[in-house]
């Protein structure tokens, strides 16, 4: 190995995703239909330096779902390396709304086409409805916190 490959290798890419699950006072939860008949799925993406991930949090949950959070806790973090030079973190908050009367989003941008607060019988009919779910996490996480899951402080990622 050249020592240009060498330095090369010294440097990591690093993409940072925060990921939403928000539950209002009705007990019903924040769910985002995707652009592009992707489906439904929760409020995220990626954090764009020079933010953190609690910011990317927010941005993302008003960007796609109209709607202004408070971030409560964190459900999960992953981080793993791939290859030589790939490392991905990403972040699952646990948000509540900061105002219960703001309306989601109900006009199609370049973000997602539109947001809804669901009860799980209602996320479930939309797995069955065209486009479907993206994925099945927010069901997962759902079902999670709802048979009491943990919540962890977000002091864990200060």
């Amino acid at each position: 190995m050249n020592s240009h490959s060498s330095q090369r290798s010294q440097y990591f890419q690093m993409l940072g995703i925060s990921l939403v699950i928000c539950r209002n006072k009705e007990g019903k939860w924040l769910a985002v239909k995707e652009c592009g008949d992707r489906g439904w799925w929760l409020p995220g993406g990626l954090v764009d330096p020079p933010e953190n991930f609690f910011e990317a949090a927010l941005r993302e949950t008003q960007e796609e779902a109209g709607i202004d959070v408070e971030l409560k806790g964190i459900l999960r973090m992953e981080y793993n390396i791939q290859g030589s030079n790939y490392q991905r973190m990403k972040v699952v908050f646990y948000a509540e709304p900061i105002d219960e009367n703001q309306k989601p989003k109900s006009v199609a941008d370049s973000e997602s086409d539109e947001a809804r607060w669901v009860s799980i019988e209602e996320l479930v009919k939309l797995k069955g409805e065209k486009p479907g779910w993206r994925g099945a996490e927010l069901y997962d996480w759902v079902t999670y916190i709802e048979k009491g899951g943990d919540i962890y402080p977000l002091s864990v990622l200060d």
